[in-house]
């Protein structure tokens, strides 16, 4: 993070949007929506599977991930800081590396792709007054599309 900040705590879980945010900035990453195709722009390919332990090609899921950023600040020159946070933030996921990166889910041991994290990025970023009228409550929601390639 940008000058005299904490370093970023980041969750993978949906956000407690209601709680006091607190000095240390948080990240919430969590999926918004998807849709699953075969699409030929992302690796999609024939055929289908034709049943258990058949061949198959390979589909994508455009995941839609959402990241809430929520800190807290004073209304002075540290409030400037949350926008280079954001910026710090998307450049995290504007180099993400290795790209592609292979993943498991760890529920099923499906073995994916995982693509395009930070190829396109767009935020929004909102501010008001906490309760003890010293500080605001700084949040941004950062979107970030993700492809994952499966077989199937």
């Amino acid at each position: 993070m940008p000058g005299p900040v904490a370093p970023l705590a980041c969750f993978i879980r949906p956000p407690d949007l209601f709680t006091d945010p607190g000095t240390v900035p948080a990240c919430y990453v969590w999926p918004a929506e998807g849709r699953e195709a075969r699409d030929t722009k992302y690796a999609g390919s024939i055929p289908r599977n034709t049943g258990p332990g058949t061949p198959s090609g390979f589909k994508t899921i455009a995941h839609q991930m959402d990241a809430w950023v929520v800190w807290a600040g004073a209304d002075d020159g540290t409030a400037l800081l949350f926008p280079a946070m954001i910026d710090a933030i998307m450049a995290a996921f504007r180099t993400a590396y290795p790209m592609p990166a292979q993943a498991t889910d760890p529920y099923t041991g499906t073995q994916t792709q995982i693509d395009n994290i930070g190829e396109v990025q767009s935020y929004r970023i909102t501010r008001r007054p906490v309760p003890d009228q010293q500080n605001n409550r700084y949040d941004a929601l950062l979107t970030v599309p993700v492809i994952e390639v499966i077989q199937a």
